[in-house]
């Protein structure tokens, strides 16, 4: 998502989700934010109708109908400053959902009115336009329908055709404990995203790796991400290794494990990145710890409430 269309309108914006089932209808997550499900499935006709009223791309979407089971909510008047606008709360909202293991879901598009008014519109519709048909004729009814949808504004947002996913991707429904983590975790995430350029960015990488044409040019996003958390310019190995297992384990066996781990991890995507053989199952693992890292940095950023100082890590190594 980008802050182009946010910033092009004055709207509130309900993004259509892929990949993403709920337990109940409707979990509120902040101020504003709401995740819901349709009430109806969203069919192809049903995109048609919203293509007669604006939504160029609609036909785009067909391919992904059996999955599109939610939407995101995000009101203009909750926007805050310093912090997201009000399509990229949204955007937020749907990192935390990756974090929390639902790397599979993809925010599809985006819309000034809800999507459950898309979803079901035909079937709704339907008695009326025969009641049209047989008041005013054919020509009425298609071309000039007395129950439309309203003007479609809005667009296609993480559109792809392909998502990689890391090994332990959910397929379970998202439930209560969910979105309790979400809604105790957005605010903080909000706020170091605003604070940090280097949080936000190792963020959106967390992020946007899974959309990367195959497994090494995931892997070097990635990691562009847990460099950019740690600062390093020299000595990349060694210290990124002792940062982050000085960052995520206690003093002691843990720690010293944790860090050959990711010096071993290091030279895995130093292999990858500069095109040296692996085979797919090693560039696989590769890319599922590399995310598993990264995940795990943020997570801790998050638990202690900044982003890591030179200070910090020093005192995590030498404290």
């Amino acid at each position: 998502m980008t802050n182009e269309v946010a910033n092009d309108v004055g709207n509130n914006w309900y993004v259509l989700l892929h990949g993403l089932e709920l337990s109940e209808p409707a979990y509120h997550i902040a101020s504003g934010l709401t995740l819901c499900s349709l009430e109806s499935p969203l069919t192809v006709f049903d995109l048609a109708a919203a293509g007669s009223v604006g939504f160029r791309e609609w036909a785009t979407l067909e391919p992904f109908l059996n999955g599109c089971h939610s939407e995101v909510e995000s009101a203009l008047d909750a926007s805050v400053t310093p912090g997201y606008d009000t399509l990229n709360r949204a955007w937020l909202m749907s990192a935390l959902l990756t974090l929390r293991g639902f790397s599979r879901h993809v925010p599809l598009a985006c819309n000034s009115y809800s999507w459950r008014l898309i979803a079901g519109h035909q079937e709704r519709a339907k008695g009326q336009f025969h009641e049209q048909f047989r008041e005013e004729g054919v020509d009425a009814a298609v071309y000039r329908p007395k129950r439309q949808l309203p003007p479609f504004k809005g667009q296609l947002l993480d559109y792809h055709l392909r998502l990689l996913a890391d090994r332990g991707a959910r397929r379970d429904t998202f439930d209560a404990d969910d979105a309790e983590w979400v809604k105790v975790s957005f605010n903080p995430f909000n706020r170091l995203a605003a604070d940090s350029d280097k949080f936000r960015f190792a963020l959106e990488a967390a992020v946007d790796w899974r959309y990367a044409k195959d497994a090494r040019s995931a892997i070097s996003r990635l990691w562009s991400g847990i460099e950019a958390i740690f600062g390093v310019s020299s000595e990349l190995v060694f210290r990124i290794s002792l940062y982050a297992s000085s960052l995520l384990e206690p003093r002691g066996t843990e720690r010293k494990n944790r860090f050959n781990a990711i010096k071993k991890l290091y030279g895995q995507r130093s292999k990858a990145v500069h095109g040296e053989p692996l085979s797919a199952g090693q560039l696989a693992e590769a890319m599922n710890d590399s995310y598993q890292l990264l995940r795990g940095v943020l997570l801790q950023i998050v638990a202690n409430g900044r982003a890591p100082t030179d200070e910090d890590l020093d005192e995590a190594v030498f404290g």
